[in-house]
């Protein structure tokens, strides 16, 4: 009896409920896709900002840059959903949907990690890299761009992949303000069949396919560049 239950249970999703979530896997697919292309963006700039000798030696100037660093990595990405959500709102008077709360924190959340990631790379670089491009008549930029970077990359990828897989699953957060994604699609076709076991497995499922190969193309390129290095 209860082997039949068991079978009825992981058997009760239908292709309707499947091609929900599918669906929904695409909209997460593109939620994260976004959150993770602006929110790197952000995150070069303030990262590159923060090894600026001038900003380290005004307290001003650093404590607005940690100010934003600082408040998104020590506070939890759900408290950040619901604030962007909530309280933005009365804050400012200016309504917000699910879909811009949502992308709006998970940009910030990946701002501020990949910051710490980009200065850590920049700052692992010795100052006699810097001396060695003005040594050879190049300008700022062009120190930057062929001799600092190509170094600073290998520092910052491992760490910026696997930033980039947390913000992935940590979208699912998302679905408690109402945001209909991968994690949300589950609980509905759960809730409409009344067994929440099979949607929620086919979701990790699916979670596994988009990250798992994100997490083995980031092991091979940590291996080429160790054996460029």
């Amino acid at each position: 009896m209860e082997i039949s239950y068991i079978v009825k249970e992981l058997t009760s999703i239908d292709f309707p409920g499947i091609k929900y979530m599918l669906k929904a896997a695409l909209v997460t697919l593109a939620l994260s896709g976004a959150s993770v292309a602006i929110g790197s963006c952000i995150g070069a700039v303030v990262g590159w900002i923060r090894t600026f000798r001038i900003v380290k030696n005004n307290p001003l100037l650093w404590g607005l840059t940690a100010i934003y660093v600082d408040i998104i990595r020590g506070t939890p990405l759900l408290l950040q959903v619901y604030m962007f959500y909530y309280a933005l709102p009365v804050l400012t008077g200016v309504e917000t949907s699910v879909f811009l709360a949502g992308i709006g924190a998970l940009c910030l959340y990946q701002g501020a990690f990949v910051s710490e990631a980009v200065r850590a790379g920049l700052e692992a670089i010795g100052k006699t890299q810097w001396w060695a491009g003005k040594s050879l008549g190049m300008s700022y930029w062009q120190t930057l761009r062929y001799i600092i970077l190509p170094q600073a990359i290998r520092i910052i990828i491992p760490p910026f992949i696997g930033i980039c897989l947390g913000v992935i699953k940590d979208s699912s957060l998302v679905s408690t303000i109402g945001f209909i994604e991968l994690a949300r699609s589950a609980m509905i076709v759960g809730r409409r069949t009344l067994y929440p076991l099979p949607p929620w497995f086919l979701a990790a499922a699916i979670y596994f396919v988009i990250c798992f190969p994100i997490s083995r193309f980031s092991q091979r390129i940590e291996k080429r560049l160790k054996k460029r290095g």
